[in-house]
C-alpha cells in the first residue's frame, strides 16, 4: 500500500470494495508526511501488524509511535516479498518526499504524485512502466481564475507544488514506452480541476505520441479501479 490518507476504518472499507483485505498487504510505503497521505497510517499499521517504510524526514514529522518502521532513501532499492521497490526524489514542499517505482515478474508500476516539477530523473524512473499513476492536480486556467489566495496559487504552481494537467501530459508522454498500457491520473483538485479536463489534456498529447496507453482518471475523494494490465 502506498500512503494511507484515510482513517483506518475507511481504508478497510475501500479495500473491501475491491475484494481485498489488510492481510493481503505486505507493507505500507509513505511518500511524504502531509496528512492527506498519512492520516490513518499509524492505527492501520498497528491494528494489522504491518511494517512501514518511509524516509527519515517523513518519519520525523509523522506520528508513528508503536509502528514497526524501516528507513528508506531515494535511489536505494528495497525488496518486499519478490517486489523491487525503488524510491526516487521528487520536488515538493515536504521534508524528504519520494515517489516510487515497483517492479515484479517483469512488470513495473510507476507512481508519481505530489511533485512540483518534472526532472530528468523523474522521467527516467517512470520510464519502462507498464502502468503509471501520474498526478494531474490542477487546470491552470481554473486555478488562476479561482478563489484561492495568490500566495497559495503561487505555491501550487511552483517547482515544489503540484503537477498541472499539462505537466501530467508531458510526463506521461515522455515516460511512455511500447510496454506502457495504462496511465491513471490521480490527486485531482476538487476546486481547480475536473476529470474531463484532466483526461482531455493528457489524451490530446498522447494522441500525438507514438505510444497510446489507455487513460483513466480517479476523481477527487473517490475510489478507482481495480486496474489490471493486459
Amino acid at each position: 500500500m502506498v500512503d494511507a490518507g484515510f482513517s483506518c476504518r475507511e481504508l478497510e472499507r475501500r479495500l473491501s470494495l475491491f475484494g481485498a483485505e489488510p492481510t493481503q498487504i505486505e507493507a505500507v510505503l509513505l511518500t511524504h508526511e502531509h496528512t492527506d497521505h498519512t492520516r490513518g497510517v499509524k492505527r492501520f499499521c498497528i491494528e494489522h501488524h504491518l511494517p512501514l517504510y518511509a524516509t527519515r524526514g517523513t518519519q520525523a514529522l509523522t506520528p508513528l509511535e508503536g509502528v514497526d518502521t524501516t528507513t528508506i532513501a531515494a535511489e536505494v532499492e528495497v525488496r518486499l516479498n519478490g517486489m523491487a521497490v525503488r524510491p526516487f526524489k521528487v520536488s515538493h514542499l515536504a521534508a524528504e518526499p519520494v515517489a516510487f517505482s515497483i517492479s515484479a515478474n517483469s512488470s513495473k508500476i510507476g507512481i508519481a504524485s505530489d511533485l512540483g516539477c518534472i526532472t530528468p530523473s523523474v522521467v527516467e524512473e517512470m520510464s519502462g512502466s507498464n502502468m503509471m499513476l501520474v498526478e494531474a492536480n490542477y487546470d491552470v486556467s481554473m486555478l488562476l481564475a479561482g478563489d484561492y489566495p495568490d500566495f497559495l496559487k503561487r505555491a501550487i504552481k511552483s517547482d515544489h507544488g503540484h503537477l498541472s494537467n499539462d505537466d501530467a501530459a508531458t510526463l506521461s508522454r515522455r515516460a511512455s514506452s511500447q510496454g506502457t498500457l495504462l496511465v491513471v491520473l490521480v490527486h485531482l483538485s476538487r476546486d481547480n480541476n475536473t476529470p474531463d479536463l484532466a483526461r482531455q489534456t493528457v489524451q490530446s498529447q498522447m494522441e500525438r505520441s507514438k505510444h497510446k496507453p489507455r487513460i483513466e482518471v480517479i476523481e477527487h475523494g473517490e475510489a478507482g479501479g481495480p486496474f489490471r494490465l493486459g
